[in-house]
């Protein structure tokens, strides 16, 4: 069965034939990029691009049914896909954080049109990192992730290194997780805690037009002093110098 791939079942399935085109079409695209982590696994970029390819030509008439907004949304779920790989296998997991998060953004402003150009460019990408350090899963790279995926779920919340070692505690020895969390990501847990914050501020104040006060308030800052202070510091600009000169850049 390890051969086999998802999509050669698909033109099997009595319920995926009557579905419509649309859905159809999303169903295929999520398939081909599920097998497609096979090949990232191995390493065989080169083959795994063409076996992704063969389907989309195979299929050319499904896929141009689709929406770039249709497509786009699709490959937002290959990057998550892609980012949760390597994240599971290596040490050195801040990497694909950052990847992640570049092609999010990325695809926020520009809807795929060309969808091979899109994933040829984000499968490379993701694998130069895949080959830096590959690591089995451990017990040290899980607690790691796990607060990792704490601070993520609980970014717009008042968040302390305190609260993160009490969720750490359910699970292992608080203080080891601690040395394990600054060894792999080269930072502390409030040191990250406050990256993924002004990392959010940031996002929201390039993409939405909502009130740099709502912001504050939103991610749990003291207050709007409070805020612009920080982010200063960290960003090297105040928010409101920081909302114009991105507005600007994308005229």
């Amino acid at each position: 069965m390890e051969d086999l791939f998802y999509t050669r079942y698909l033109d099997n399935l009595k319920v995926y034939m009557h579905e419509r085109p649309d859905k159809k079409a999303i169903i295929l695209l999520g398939y081909i990029q599920r097998d497609f982590i096979r090949f990232y696994r191995k390493g065989e970029l080169s083959l795994g691009f063409e076996y992704i390819k063969s389907n989309i030509e195979r299929n050319i008439d499904l896929v141009k049914i689709l929406t770039p907004a249709q497509i786009t949304s699709q490959m937002h779920s290959f990057v998550d896909d892609l980012a949760h790989e390597g994240i599971q296998n290596h040490v050195e997991i801040y990497p694909f954080l950052e990847l992640q998060q570049k092609y999010h953004r990325l695809l926020q402003k520009e809807p795929v049109e060309d969808y091979a150009q899109w994933i040829k460019k984000i499968i490379y990408e993701f694998g130069s990192l895949m080959v830096i350090d590959n690591l089995s899963f451990s017990c040290r790279l899980e607690s790691t992730l796990d607060i990792i995926y704490y601070i993520n779920a609980n970014i717009y919340h008042k968040l302390t290194v305190k609260d993160v070692l009490i969720h750490a505690n359910q699970y292992c020895n608080p203080s080891k997780a601690q040395r394990n969390f600054s060894d792999e990501t080269h930072m502390s847990i409030g040191e990250f805690i406050s990256v993924q914050k002004m990392r959010t501020a940031r996002s929201l104040l390039e993409t939405t037009d909502q009130p740099i006060q709502d912001i504050a308030k939103k991610l749990k800052f003291y207050d709007l002093n409070d805020f612009s202070k920080q982010f200063k510091r960290k960003i090297g600009m105040s928010p409101l110098t920081y909302r114009k000169t991105c507005q600007v850049n994308n005229l």
